[in-house]
């Protein structure tokens, strides 16, 4: 099995590498293929954009050519492929499952551009059933008791305790993230990590929340928040 997986279309009977038109067209295209697989299994309960699904498709077919331009040397290959993937996030920032996505259809064409087709298919798959199978797991939902919550209150206004007072029935735990002021010190913007029971509303928790000030400001979310440093 391992020597079949390691078998390259460009090595000929006496393994000395070998490449024909035949042998190109033919890894050209299970690139293509492989990427339009892994186009759809990333579209799946994604929000995506229409750039991207294009690159996704593609980038597999470009680096499969750019491994074979440079004669095989996988060194050469790896820097040059991965200047070219990584343009993309040059400017715009990128989701982490987009960035992963990205070193996958690079790993695939690194195999079909050194002629292993079978090995890039059975990872291409690999990776996509995993995938699909993670976005119906459990394992990876979000939370329904945590919430992110950044708050605007007055700056004499005593938020040691904000979430004991206004939840004593729901609130589990809460830390507070940051704190800063605006307004010439008039105001704080304060962001929490709260835990509340996850039988508690969101407007519920809207709505007590703006009760406590008519200046105040809330915004809240489920998703974590991605932080600038490590």
């Amino acid at each position: 099995m391992q020597e079949t997986l390691f078998n390259s279309v460009f090595n000929s009977s006496t393994g000395a590498p070998t490449v024909d038109f035949l042998s190109l067209s033919t890894s050209l295209l299970v690139s293509l293929l492989l990427g339009l697989i892994l186009a759809a299994a990333y579209k799946y309960r994604t929000f995506y954009t229409k750039e991207f699904v294009m690159t996704l498709t593609l980038l597999p077919t470009l680096i499969a050519m750019i491994i074979f331009m440079v004669n095989g040397n996988l060194g050469a290959g790896v820097a040059v492929a991965g200047t070219f993937s990584l343009i993309r996030f040059r400017s715009a920032a990128a989701s982490s499952k987009e960035l992963l996505l990205i070193f996958t259809a690079t790993a695939i064409g690194l195999a079909t551009g050194m002629g292993y087709l079978l090995l890039a298919s059975c990872f291409t798959l690999f990776i996509c059933l995993l995938l699909l199978a993670l976005e119906n797991s459990s394992f990876t939902k979000v939370s329904r008791s945590k919430r992110h919550l950044q708050i605007t209150l007055p700056r004499d206004y005593d938020y040691e305790d904000l979430f004991a007072k206004n939840f004593p029935k729901h609130h589990t735990d809460s830390h507070l993230l940051s704190l800063k002021s605006q307004k010439k010190g008039q105001q704080l913007i304060l962001e929490y990590e709260v835990e509340f029971d996850a039988s508690i509303h969101d407007k519920t928790i809207m709505d007590t929340l703006s009760s406590l000030d008519p200046e105040v400001e809330v915004n809240l979310t489920k998703t974590a928040q991605k932080r600038k440093t490590l």
